[in-house]
């Protein structure tokens, strides 16, 4: 049971050290699902123009406070990323950075190839696996620049992708 937990813990830090060589694609983003007996982790990249509008530095107080709403929306991940009600989820953990200019840089000093990301890792653990039948990407509607998320899904030893859209925001298992 230790190993499955550290296991379930370094995933998305090894998901997400793969999902940062992606391409950056403005309505795009990449998550990536790992799943154990008792819990599942996500590791979410996503450009920053598909969460706030804007890649740059938050230069304006409005700006800041776009990333802040953001940095708290993105921290509630059973809001964004909705399993089935019957497996009984909770979050056990949230991690959501911002990375590339972010804030605080000076804009003159960033380089037009620099791109921001938000990134986030989460671990959900659920009472009934065996309930999780489908996951509802409210993610979707929060954030109306987002347009696709590119899914890695790991499940007893299977990697399987998938393409969950704003159109098609229902991924089942």
């Amino acid at each position: 049971m230790k190993c499955a937990a550290i296991a379930l813990i370094l995933t998305p830090a090894v998901a997400l050290t793969q999902v940062q060589g992606a391409s950056h694609e403005h309505g795009v983003g990449h998550l990536d699902i790992a799943f154990s007996d008792e819990a599942f982790s996500l590791s979410l990249a996503v450009p920053a123009a598909d969460i706030v509008g804007f890649e740059g530095p938050a230069e304006t107080d409005n700006d800041r406070a776009l990333v802040a709403v953001a940095i708290s929306d993105l921290s509630k991940p059973l809001g964004l990323f909705v399993p089935s009600e019957e497996a009984a989820c909770v979050t056990v953990s949230a991690n959501v950075t911002l990375s590339g200019e972010g804030l605080g840089q000076d804009a003159a000093n960033t380089s037009a190839e620099q791109h921001s990301e938000f990134l986030a890792d989460y671990v959900i653990q659920c009472q009934d696996m065996s309930a999780l039948a489908s996951i509802r990407f409210g993610y979707f509607d929060r954030f109306e620049n987002a347009q696709k998320l590119m899914v890695q899904v790991s499940r007893s030893g299977e990697n399987l992708a998938y393409d969950v859209t704003r159109s098609r925001p229902d991924l089942g298992l």
